[in-house]
């Protein structure tokens, strides 16, 4: 069976281009599977190339008015038991299109899978044009609203199982992936929350909090030991004791807040079992409809993230798993994860002993062995693209499909390291090298440069992976 060579598409790209069209380019570049982002309030996978990134040579120049939603026509019948009913995406440019009602017919005419990509995250905020969304907010541990959905509101998990329910009885798609990029109150503290969010605790809403009492967790203590341990975040804790440094206190709040671990661990809980639920779902709905997951690249950053995030057990409810390896853009990533950890639980200590820590910790190589401060403009080596797909391999054991993310053009400030022919040609072999079963090209179609998708064709014959 020849691997599966995917690629990350938003809607309008299709629209500006052209379905056939574009399917065909795909097509004549060895692409054979197409992961269209169909449920998505961020840039990271809709919309044109970012404004501050040059033209990549294909789709229109100007910008576009992205404000998300859903690009399928969605029938109410499945959403009658939440608050939160179909949303149809607003954007001029591709309102009313149901990308998958004109994709599908096109791309299996071609031999082409069309796997439909929901996109969690609402780093946006886009989410405040939907009719009640407040109402299924998570709560902080200030009692204020936070600006994410919450994982145990009943509303917006009935809510996410509708998409699943809708798109799966609607329409013929060969695969379902979702994406979820959300870590835990206590790694959403140390490192402020990350590029994309403020670093504030959670979640303390009423279903979580009456869940967390039901298992024995008191929620007034991890809450008032979150609060305190932001305070240290934020260095804006107490006097401390002669010779104590952050890293000390933050043991000392462990300590004497073991409930700060313990509703850390009540939040990743919930967050598995809506996987779980939605991965039975769409099994229940159609058996022959692979599932799978998008997982953050926090698992390369954050050894809290990866001790939660174990590949193995996640295959129990997956059909296959994209690892994010995108290596030209990891430097800076990576680079943002370590300064945030410097100015929270590692305040006093120089940034580039913190990084080689963490980076021996996660067993990178020799080649990430560098001065911390040249890490966005050199980035990760393609051995670490070989390494984490190799251990994502190991893990799932043959359980699971293997389809690492790889970097083309992931949009990044101009100091960051570009990705170019010869990055890509050197990402795509390692990962085979790895004993993938494909890859799915990243982050999306819109912001590819013309060159670099050339190379993907041109490496693919290369490396024999092209399908014929």
């Amino acid at each position: 069976m020849p691997p599966l060579i995917g690629i990350q598409m938003p809607v309008i790209s299709l629209v500006d281009e052209g379905f056939s069209e574009t399917v065909d380019r795909l097509n004549g570049l060895g692409i054979n599977a197409i992961f269209v982002a169909t449920q998505a309030f961020d840039r990271g996978v809709q919309g044109r190339h970012a404004s501050f990134r040059p033209w990549p040579g294909h789709g229109p120049k100007e910008p576009d008015d992205h404000r998300g939603g859903a690009y399928v026509t969605q029938h109410a019948e499945y959403y009658s038991g939440t608050l939160l009913g179909p949303w149809p995406a607003s954007d001029p440019e591709v309102q009313g299109v149901d990308v998958l009602e004109r994709l599908i017919p096109v791309a299996q005419a071609r031999g082409t899978k069309v796997y439909s990509f929901i996109l969690e995250n609402t780093h946006s905020g886009l989410t405040k044009f939907v009719p009640n969304w407040p109402k299924v907010l998570q709560v902080d541990a200030w009692g204020r609203a936070d600006a994410y959905a919450c994982l145990r509101n009943p509303d917006y998990v009935t809510w996410l199982l509708s998409l699943v329910e809708d798109q799966i009885k609607s329409y013929p798609i060969d695969g379902l992936m979702v994406g979820s990029e959300r870590n835990g109150p206590l790694g959403n503290v140390l490192e402020d929350g990350g590029l994309a969010r403020d670093g504030r605790p959670y979640c303390f809403c009423e279903h979580c909090v009456a869940a967390g009492e039901r298992e024995g967790i008191d929620s007034r203590r991890a809450a008032e030991g979150y609060r305190q341990l932001y305070a240290l975040a934020m260095g804006h804790d107490g006097p401390a004791e002669v010779g104590d440094t952050a890293y000390i206190r933050f043991w000392r709040l462990l300590l004497t807040y073991p409930e700060i671990i313990a509703w850390e661990q009540f939040w990743h809980r919930g967050y598995e079992s809506l996987l779980q639920r939605i991965y039975g779902t769409a099994k229940f709905l159609n058996r022959d409809v692979q599932v799978g997951w998008h997982v953050w690249h926090h698992n390369s950053f954050s050894a809290l993230y990866r001790a939660q995030m174990p590949f193995g057990q996640i295959a129990e409810y997956a059909d296959f798993i994209k690892p994010v390896v995108y290596n030209t853009v990891a430097g800076y990533r990576l680079h943002a994860y370590i300064r945030a950890l410097c100015t929270s639980v590692y305040r006093g200590i120089d940034e580039q002993t913190v990084y080689d820590l963490h980076r021996q910790a996660l067993g990178y190589g020799r080649d990430e062995a560098c001065a911390f401060d040249d890490l966005p403009g050199r980035g990760l080596s393609a051995d670490y693209v070989r390494r984490e797909s190799a251990r994502t391999v190991v893990a799932v054991a043959g359980r699971a499909k293997v389809y690492p993310g790889i970097d083309v053009d992931v949009a990044a400030p101009d100091h960051v390291r570009r990705t170019t022919p010869e990055s890509v040609h050197q990402s795509l072999a390692a990962a085979f090298e790895a004993g993938v079963d494909g890859v799915i090209l990243s982050r999306k179609y819109s912001e590819m440069d013309t060159q670099n998708l050339a190379a993907i064709g041109r490496a693919l014959q290369t490396l024999g992976r092209a399908v014929v």
